[in-house]
């Protein structure tokens, strides 16, 4: 009994030793396999990385431009995650796999952040924006009227001027000027070019000592805070880094602030403080030597500034003026009002409609609260002249943190996922209504534009929002909450909540908000790790979830009972692999699982017949596609595939709604049917034609902003048809061809079949064998003169770009310069054969004229004699970079005989650093050209 009792004893204990041996192997063999994902994945990072801080370093050198924060942390976040991965493999290979649960848990976590950081890398946008001589930041202003602003700058001015006086206080009510004061003085002491640099931060009600801290650090160029938490030791930092004459100016301060936790720049010689504040306690604790009150504008100042923005090209009708002159007395003096109620006015000339807008205004049921915030009335009234759309739309805005900077695009796609524009149009016309809607706002002045790109609120017009909202908006935003509003907070009548930017790491286990009528729950940007069962249990109503850019795992069971829910965004979840069934969300029509760490897709999609947005863009984990899974999807718009999977093309050429693609396909020959089959309603496409084993997203990054964008990755071209070839140029406007085989040795004969003139903008090549060119002599004349109107893909070109190119040996032979009129940027370099870039036929005459010109790179062409057989004349010019172009004998720019000056659009000159013999030795047609061009030299 023994032996039997020991022999299965042995026994099973060997087939645990066997199963453990086995999952050790499989263990090890999937870390090898995450680890080499990684480091693959790492690599294309690093490129995009490094392609981003050169551009960046050219900017900041020839342009007078800075980093965006944003992409200043991202490049902090890339090297950081570098370290991390080299510290992984170093304890691999020291321990072996005695860890591998715990190492197979960070490569998970590692291969997701290196995930999120690329996803990050998509939204920037512009790397850089502009500054005043790298001393501030220009801001946009407005005309001051009244004379006491007048006088209240002169004061300003001259207490700045003193030695005595190191912190003025401008003090007033909302809505006086108090901010448009400051902005002037601001750029009064950059345009003054002195040595005074200035630092403008917006503090608000809610602010953190370390989130102005990074601003001030950012301001000066100082990146040295990031590795220390610590308040007073980052203090101590940035009061070395702080140069002398510095001015702070703190604008919104709502109560004092203790400077030394700022770097004491008070303690520097030369250096000064303004703030703005409504309190004039505030100026006192912060000990202001000289304290400025902003009042209000008098009668005739006030009626001024109205005229001014109501922008009347005709004068109003005398009845009108009255009536006009009656509203503007009810803004008391307040410049935000008068500015806001021209607003709404502007355009409209009918007595009739003065008239009633004028008993709007007196209606004594219009809410008025204290003088404080005498402009409430004006605000609301404003509000009430919206139609209900646009209403909603602009208390929507009221959901992002104050004094937030919204991006449009961003702000946009909130309108459509919450059905705040007409769903049943198409994308196009949906984005459309909604920037329309936007504009709307901005022009009645309860939006300010920041920029191009985005805009924001002011507070007093936030408050406003908030208090229509009251009861029915729970917003609390930027960085005030370590941990969820308690259940009690959680009220019934609660329609919106948004607690975005702020640091919840998880929402207590057994909370339940019982909210019937709660549509929107916007978690954005949070810690968030951990959610329970019971949140959602009372939640039936919640039609639009936002819980994107968190670092949630998993999601509750409960969410696959959320019948209602409409949008679900999950979008840069990085560490999100675990989502429940989806099978009962049949009212869903945006689903955004982009950036997430999901190996396969939930359970449940085939039933959502109603989806619109499937984004799926990213999720570098999921390797797979159901068969037939997108034909369930008859309603789609927007569909976004990793670029990993192999798109189903005959999935996608069946649905009839499809306006937006991003994804990858095998070859051209897809590609190409693709188009064929969309092109009557497609209208944005952004896709890798991958002929290789893509390592990520390959060549580079299709970006956010480029529509109609395609990469050709490890393609042999010489077998494809010439139609499919012709493809390539159709809508297309960014174009790259990256280690591709078998192009001719002109570009012209690979799209030869095109039937309408490109559209292409932007044309990359790099490290393709054959082609020696883009255009003859030879094939021009070979066109019919039919053809040659639209034979040539180079008319639109905005930019080109050539690199590594073994065999290429010139742009343009022989042929005239016309198909290049809208060129900007020209990019050459690592192309060892060529030895001149433009060769035109001696009649087209002495000068070339690239006339929208303003970028010319050139680098390690080691056999350029000549970069064009003619005078170069570029009216646009701004930047020049050479190096490694030793060859080459003499510029070809054209200088104006009777300017004794360069080029005035010319900014930058950048040579190498190893090559200042060879631009000393440099022939000009002038002498003085050299000298002339000398000031603007920089080597590297």
């Amino acid at each position: 009994m023994l032996n039997q009792i020991t022999d299965s004893f042995f026994s099973k204990l060997m087939e645990k030793l066997v199963d453990y041996v086995f999952e050790t192997f499989m263990d090890k063999k999937n870390l090898e396999s995450t680890l080499e994902t990684i480091r693959n994945n790492l690599i294309s990072l690093s490129d995009k990385a490094f392609d981003v801080e050169e551009k960046i370093k050219n900017a900041e050198l020839f342009c007078k431009k800075k980093r965006k924060r944003e992409v200043e942390e991202w490049l902090k976040h890339v090297n950081m995650i570098k370290n991390e991965f080299r510290t992984l493999e170093s304890e691999v290979e020291t321990q072996g796999f005695l860890r591998k649960f715990i190492n197979g848990d960070q490569a998970a976590q590692l291969n997701a952040k290196v995930h999120q950081l690329v996803e990050q890398g998509r939204y920037f946008g512009e790397l850089v924006v502009d500054v005043y001589e790298t001393r501030g930041e220009a801001l946009l202003t407005t005309n001051l009227f009244g004379k006491g602003f007048k006088e209240n700058l002169k004061r300003i001015w001259n207490s700045l001027k003193s030695d005595n006086v190191s912190s003025i206080g401008i003090y007033g009510m909302g809505g006086v000027g108090k901010t448009a004061l400051a902005r002037h003085i601001n750029n009064m002491i950059l345009e003054k070019r002195n040595e005074k640099h200035v630092c403008w931060i917006t503090v608000s009600q809610v602010f953190s000592i370390k989130k102005l801290q990074e601003e001030i650090a950012h301001s000066i160029g100082f990146n040295d805070l990031s590795d220390e938490d610590n308040e007073d030791k980052r203090a101590a930092r940035l009061h070395r880094a702080i140069r002398n004459n510095f001015v702070l100016i703190l604008d919104d301060v709502w109560e004092n602030i203790c400077l030394q936790k700022l770097g004491d720049p008070l303690g520097l010689e030369g250096c000064k403080l303004i703030l703005t504040t409504r309190s004039f306690e505030v100026c006192c604790q912060m000990g202001c030597k000289e304290k400025v009150e902003v009042e209000k504008l008098r009668k005739d100042e006030a009626w001024n500034l109205f005229k001014q923005k109501l922008g009347q090209d005709i004068a109003l009708a005398p009845e009108v003026e009255e009536i006009a002159k009656s509203m503007v007395k009810v803004c008391g003096g307040l410049p935000l009002g008068i500015i806001v109620l021209a607003g709404s006015m502007r355009g409209e000339t009918s007595i009739h409609v003065w008239r009633n807008e004028m008993e709007k205004l007196r209606d004594p049921n219009m809410v008025q609260d204290d003088k404080e915030d005498e402009v409430f009335k004006i605000l609301k009234y404003s509000f009430d002249g919206l139609d209900l759309n646009h209403q909603l739309c602009f208390l929507y805005c009221s959901l992002y943190p104050e004094d937030f900077s919204i991006y449009k695009a961003k702000l946009v796609k909130r309108f459509i996922s919450e059905e705040l524009v007409d769903i049943r149009k198409s994308t196009q016309s949906q984005l459309d209504q909604g920037y329309s809607i936007l504009n709307k706002l901005v022009k009645v002045c309860l939006l300010e534009s920041v920029s191009e790109l985005s805009v924001k609120m002011h507070d007093l017009v936030r408050a406003m929002a908030l208090k229509i909202t009251k009861r029915k908006y729970m917003v609390i935003s930027r960085f005030s909450l370590k941990e969820t509003p308690s259940e009690g907070e959680w009220i019934k009548d609660l329609e919106k909540v948004s607690l975005m930017h702020n640091g919840i790491m998880e929402i207590p286990d057994g909370m339940s908000p019982n909210c019937p009528k709660l549509t929107t729950l916007i978690l954005h940007h949070n810690p968030l790790k951990f959610i329970p069962d019971s949140f959602f249990s009372r939640l039936d109503n919640l039609c639009f979830l936002d819980l994107s850019n968190t670092r949630i795992e998993k999601l509750p069971k409960s969410l696959s009972n959320m019948e209602n829910l409409k949008a679900l965004n999950l979008s840069l979840c990085g560490e999100l692999v675990d989502i429940p069934n989806l099978g009962k969300l049949k009212k869903l029509r945006e689903l955004d699982l982009s950036g997430t760490s999901i190996k396969k897709l939930p359970q449940g999609m085939e039933e959502l017949v109603n989806l619109r947005f499937l984004l799926l863009d990213s999720a570098i984990f999921l390797d797979i596609l159901p068969k037939g899974l997108l034909l369930n999807f008859p309603y789609l718009q927007c569909l976004r595939l990793p670029y990993e999977i192999k798109a189903p093309i005959e999935e996608i050429v069946k649905l009839k709604h499809l306006e937006e693609f991003l994804g990858g396909v095998e070859n051209v020959s897809d590609f190409s049917k693709y188009i064929r089959y969309r092109q009557t309603q497609l209208t944005i496409f952004r896709i890798i034609v991958n002929g290789g084993v893509i390592k990520y997203y390959g060549p580079g990054f299709i970006h956010e902003d480029n529509k109609n964008e395609v990469i050709i990755y490890q393609c042999d071209l010489k077998y494809e048809e010439a139609e499919d070839m012709g493809m390539l140029v159709h809508d297309i406007h960014f174009l790259t061809l990256h280690e591709c085989k078998g192009l001719s040795n002109s570009l012209l004969n690979d799209f030869s079949r095109m039937k309408k003139p490109s559209s292409l903008k932007v044309l990359k090549i790099s490290r393709c064998t054959g082609i020696e060119g883009f255009l003859t002599n030879k094939q021009f004349l070979m066109a019919s003169q039919e053809s040659k109107s639209h034979f040539l893909p180079l008319w639109t070109l905005e930019e080109i770009k050539l690199c590594g190119l073994q065999n290429f040996i010139g742009l343009i032979h022989k042929i005239g310069l016309a198909e290049f009129q809208n060129l900007e940027k020209i990019n050459i370099g690592n192309c060892h054969e060529i030895e001149e870039i433009i060769e035109v036929r001696e009649r087209e005459g002495l000068v070339v004229s690239l006339p929208k010109l303003k970028e010319l790179c050139l680098w390690d062409l080691p056999r350029l004699k000549s970069i064009c057989n003619a005078i170069m004349f570029c009216g646009s010019i701004e930047y020049i970079r050479l190096t490694g172009c030793r060859e080459l004998k003499k510029l070809p720019l054209h200088f104006d005989p009777t300017s004794h000056s360069a080029p005035q659009t010319l900014k930058q000159i950048l040579i190498g650093k190893r090559d200042r013999e060879w631009w000393e030795s440099l022939e000009w047609k002038e002498p003085t050209h050299n000298h002339l061009l000398q000031p603007m030299v920089k080597f590297l």
